[in-house]
Order: C-alpha cells, then structure tokens, then sequence
C-alpha cells in the first residue's frame, strides 16, 4: 500500500479526538454536519506497524528478574547479583530479544497502529447543517 493509499479523513468532535474514519472529505463532512451538530475534520495517517519489539527494554527486564530470582537464588547479604551482565551483553541480550519479537509480530501478521497518528494535514471545522444555511 503506498502511503496515499494510508491517507484517511477522520471525523471529532473537537480537534484532539477524532472516532469517525471516512474514505473521503465529502462523508467526513457529511457526518460531521448531518450526523453530529458539527464537528472537525482531518486528514490524517496512522503508523503503518508499530513493532512492539521497540518497547523491549533489556534493562528493565534483568531488573526484574533479579527482583523475582532474589528470593530463590540471591545472596542472603544482597551484595551479589543473580544476572550479573556487562552492558554489551546486556545490548546483545535487546537486540536479539527485539529481533525474535520482529519475527514472532511476521510470523503471525500482527499490525499495531495504536491510536495516534502519525501525521495530519487539512484540519478544519465544519458548523453544523443548520448554522451554514
């Protein structure tokens, strides 16, 4: 899909929230004035595929294994860490991780868009049928 192609026109009521997907300009005003008292319009694009692989922390994650192997496995003192890593193995542990999680959101056709977009053009207001007569 070209990113033309991912261009949509969105319909809120104010111009922080749109709920409203449309295909045109033409219905994006035609609920905004018929359907609603109203509204803003927008052209807008959502992220093609977020990859949730970018919200792996390496860090954040032997953290909490030391944290949950502590108990078991940790130095009664708590001087000696369980997962005790140089931070270039820590990097290799992230990218390796992100990689396997990229292969796994493939594997399974998973697409993440979230619910903000990417980029906007074309905002405007569009009053109310009654309030253009």
């Amino acid at each position: 899909m070209s990113e033309q192609e991912n261009w949509k026109w969105w319909v809120g009521h104010d111009d922080e929230r749109f709920h409203t997907e449309c295909e045109t300009r033409e219905e994006a005003v035609y609920i905004a004035t018929e359907e609603q008292e109203g509204g803003h319009i927008v052209e807008a694009m959502k992220p093609a595929n977020i990859e949730i692989s970018r919200f792996f922390d390496a860090h954040l994650f032997v953290e909490s294994a030391e944290d949950d192997a502590a108990e078991c496995h940790g130095d009664p003192e708590g001087d000696i860490l369980v997962f005790d890593l140089k931070p270039e193995v820590r990097a290799d542990l992230e990218k390796m991780v992100r990689a396997a999680m990229d292969a796994w959101q493939e594997k399974h056709s998973l697409t993440f868009t979230g619910f903000q977009f990417a980029a906007s053009r074309n905002h405007e207001y569009v009053p109310a049928k009654a309030e253009s007569e």
